[in-house]
């Protein structure tokens, strides 16, 4: 076992063994090769098009961050995209800009982290680093950019200087996650200032160094006003928490517990029984303890971004990996001392912890590879861009769909006007409100389809996501999140298939937007 585990340490947890550039450039091409590939097979859905919708939205800047009040988001993400397309006019700006940010960080760890090269390797292929940071155009990327840039610039400017501030401040305006993040990286360095100082000198005194760190400390949390300022109060009241039917204090306790069995188990791809995921999730710190400000910071984020999930709002992978960016900032800054010779055999299952959750991660990375090759796609928004393009009497059709969310991706790839049926209002941004109409049905859709021709004169295509010929007549669909209904009548969906024509049928997604396209007659 002590053999094992030696070797592992070779590999995985020592410093880089040569600074030769070649093989750091062999990695960042081979990351960009399998990178561009995935991204030149990715299809944009909902969530990445939202975004930039709500970017461009608003004659000026004032206006798009008056529109954004209350999305749930910072606005770093949507700055960056208006400024984009300020410059370059095109929507092809949403996977650019999260190409650059990935790359950036994919740099950093190449370039500048003490990493042996297998562990970078795991992390550059890891699902949050080869496919849902940087081929997935969403927020999220940008807090791991922030924190690897924390990671690089901490030693030099841990006394003196305002640049951990600034990017603490920018990593709070990426996501709510990242603005925890922030918070668990100012107790961070608070500690660690607070041990250097025992480590020069007994007792306890003001220095400049404590000086320095509150000025940074208070730029950072102006940083994390701004972010809850900016998304509070939410109007996407559906996708909150109801606790008609359970307790939001049992669930705090059992999070603290138990994180694995909150939305931080997505890092285990859901496969791993949630006491299973905590005992890896909690090991993964201990590899922090011969660096206790590390380790006591990583505990606290973790329990934080528990509590977060457990009683504040879902999360999912793309969330749950911000924490394992900040884990692997901190083994960055302090790798030093976390690989120096140790007896302990924590740390040694630290490592070993961590390594697993770094491999599940690798696994997952090889498996978006895998999809891009045999052609699995987020979204037939393309596929229905390609159709519309091909024919022209749907040039100018009118859309409308069912439920009304799958618009939302189409303006990436269509011109055409869009729909939105339970607001009665042409758009591609939906409220997720329980406030307003609550259900619909067929009858209802189809004579939206019929208002919509008379007013506009426009061919009106409808966009199914429910098989008419696999439904149950009267059955009510939940469209999630406690949200909206759907139900069609077995006459319903007699008079909708005499009034239209089905003109295809596209395969299922990984996502859930797949539909059938129907054509009003």
């Amino acid at each position: 076992m002590s053999r094992s585990l030696q070797i592992l340490d070779d590999w995985f947890f020592a410093p880089k063994r040569d600074r030769r550039s070649w093989p750091d450039l062999v990695l960042l091409a081979g990351w960009i090769a399998l990178a561009g590939f995935q991204i030149a097979r990715h299809v944009m859905w909902r969530d990445e098009v939202r975004a930039l919708t709500i970017a461009l939205n608003g004659d000026d800047l004032f206006a798009m961050l008056k529109g954004l009040h209350g999305e749930g988001h910072p606005a770093l993400w949507y700055l960056l995209l208006r400024g984009a397309h300020a410059v370059f006019g095109r929507v092809e700006v949403l996977p650019a800009v999260a190409f650059v940010v990935g790359l950036l960080t994919a740099a950093l760890l190449i370039f500048r982290s003490p990493f042996p090269r297998p562990l970078v390797l795991l992390l550059i292929t890891s699902h949050a680093l080869l496919f849902e940071y940087v081929v997935m155009a969403r927020n999220y990327g940008i807090s791991a950019l922030f924190l690897f840039a924390i990671a690089a610039c901490y030693a030099a400017h841990r006394d003196r200087g305002v640049l951990l501030g600034a990017l603490l401040f920018l990593l709070a305006n990426t996501n709510v996650v990242g603005a925890i993040m922030a918070g668990a990286f100012l107790l961070f360095w608070l500690l660690d200032l607070l041990e250097a100082q025992r480590a020069t000198q007994p007792g306890w005194r003001w220095s400049p160094q404590l000086t320095n760190f509150a000025i940074n400390a208070i730029i950072a949390t102006i940083g994390v006003a701004i972010c809850a300022v900016t998304m509070l109060p939410t109007y996407n009241d559906a996708a909150a928490r109801d606790w008609s039917h359970a307790s939001p204090l049992a669930a705090a306790i059992l999070s603290l517990v138990n994180p694995g069995a909150t939305s931080l188990g997505a890092l285990f791809a859901n496969l791993l029984p949630g006491i299973a995921g905590s005992v890896l999730l909690f090991g993964a710190t201990l590899g922090l303890l011969l660096r206790p400000p590390a380790f006591l910071a990583a505990l606290a984020a973790l329990l934080l971004t528990s509590l977060f999930f457990a009683v504040a709002a879902n999360g999912a992978y793309r969330h749950a990996a911000v924490w394992l960016c900040f884990l692997i900032t901190l083994y960055w800054i302090g790798w030093s001392r976390i690989t120096a010779p140790s007896a302990s055999p924590l740390a040694a299952i630290g490592r070993v912890s961590l390594l697993l959750v770094l491999a599940i991660q690798s696994a997952a990375g090889v498996n978006d590879l895998r999809n891009a090759v045999t052609g699995v796609v987020a979204s037939r928004s393309a596929d229905l861009g390609r159709l519309i393009a091909s024919r022209a009497d749907l040039t100018n059709a009118v859309i409308l769909s069912e439920p009304e969310w799958l618009v939302e991706a189409l303006p990436y790839y269509v011109k055409n006007p869009l729909y939105l049926a339970r607001d009665h209002k042409f758009g591609s941004v939906v409220i997720f409100t329980r406030k307003g109409r609550m259900d619909g049905d067929l009858g209802e859709t189809l004579r939206l389809a019929r208002e919509l021709r008379e007013t506009s004169g426009a061919p009106v295509i409808i966009l199914l996501a429910y098989r008419l010929d696999e439904i149950t007549p009267g059955q009510i669909y939940d469209q999630g999140k406690d949200w909206r209904t759907f139900r069609a009548s077995a006459a319903e969906i007699r008079d909708f298939r005499e009034a239209t024509t089905m003109i295809r049928r596209f395969d299922p997604a990984k996502t859930d937007e797949s539909f059938d396209v129907y054509l009003l007659k």
